[in-house]
């Protein structure tokens, strides 16, 4: 038993316990840190830190920015939440259904997951910046007219097209995963008892 729990003493010091300090180094105090200096005047500049307690809060939560923010970013949450799993939903489920090359249809949904944030960026400025401005000068149509990032409206919807072009593929294969790992005879079950693809 003591050799046991020797070993397992060793092989938490060996495989763990760096993982765990480098969390509590990169993650855990940096946290602790910032949240103390919520409660300081500390201007990021200046070599004195005084306690003012709550006034930062008290301050923040009167400004009408502030509201502004969080209101803009809770939508943009939602939005992209929603669409994401809706999309991702709907090509598991196209993609579990029997189509022809549905092995490279999931690779191809999968690769804009695997874009650096830089690389997207430049990608979707060019979209948002020339192409659909090119289109709406060709059809007319004014949604086009514009480029989407230089009004605040088309800016957020720009964002929420950008998350959900990215994130879908990566929740595709979540679901995917779903769907192919459902046991075959809870399936023919559910089409014996006269359930349907709308109906359980």
């Amino acid at each position: 038993m003591g050799r046991n729990t020797g070993d397992r003493i060793k092989n938490f010091c060996v495989f763990a316990l760096p993982g765990i300090f480098m969390f509590f180094v990169v993650v855990i105090i940096p946290f602790i840190y910032g949240f103390y200096l919520t409660f300081t005047d500390w201007d990021g500049v200046a070599s004195t830190k005084n306690i003012v307690w709550f006034s930062n809060y008290a301050e923040l939560f009167k400004d009408a920015e502030f509201w502004s923010s969080m209101w803009l970013t809770l939508k943009y949450v939602v939005c992209s939440v929603v669409l994401v799993n809706l999309v991702a939903f709907l090509f598991a489920y196209m993609l579990t259904s029997g189509l022809k090359g549905q092995n490279f249809f999931r690779t191809g949904f999968f690769t804009p997951n695997l874009i650096g944030g830089v690389v997207l960026g430049f990608i979707w400025q060019f979209v948002f910046s020339r192409i659909l401005v090119n289109v709406g000068e060709a059809t007319g149509w004014g949604i086009f007219s514009t480029s989407w990032l230089s009004d605040p409206t088309k800016a957020f919807w720009a964002l929420v097209v950008v998350t959900v072009w990215q994130l879908s593929g990566y929740m595709m294969l979540i679901y995917v995963a779903g769907f192919t790992g459902m046991s075959t005879d809870v399936l023919e079950a559910a089409s014996i008892d006269g359930a349907t693809g709308l109906r359980e």
